[in-house]
């Protein structure tokens, strides 16, 4: 797994653009600019809010996009994950990664549209 970098904020913003998400999320991204929520965790609730959100077909693919790139997995691949490596993976994300300052420029981002 790599590190998350400046494409995925905007492999982000792409999920959540065609999931309608920005109001969901809002609340988590802004706990974790701000830093009232723990960091790994702010990562798993982010993640899993856009999975269980995004349940429509035309978003699912852009939610493998974004995970593919640092789990240096194919989107195809990433669709195929066990549930198990999914989740450890998540948390993967979570720890190695400062989240805060991957969230703060998506939370300037989202505001201004």
């Amino acid at each position: 797994m790599r590190k998350l970098q400046t494409s995925d904020v905007f492999a982000a913003l792409r999920a959540i653009k065609k999931a309608n998400l920005k109001e969901e999320l809002k609340p988590i991204i802004k706990q974790a600019a701000s830093g009232e929520m723990n960091l790994e965790d702010v990562g798993i609730t982010g993640i899993l809010s856009i999975l269980e959100i995004a349940s429509e077909k035309k978003a699912e693919g852009a939610v493998y996009e974004f995970l593919a790139g640092p789990f240096e997995k194919t989107a195809k691949e990433i669709e195929t994950l066990d549930l198990e490596e999914l989740l450890d993976g998540l948390a993967e994300l979570g720890r190695e990664n400062n989240l805060r300052r991957f969230f703060t420029p998506l939370a300037g981002m989202m505001s201004k549209n």
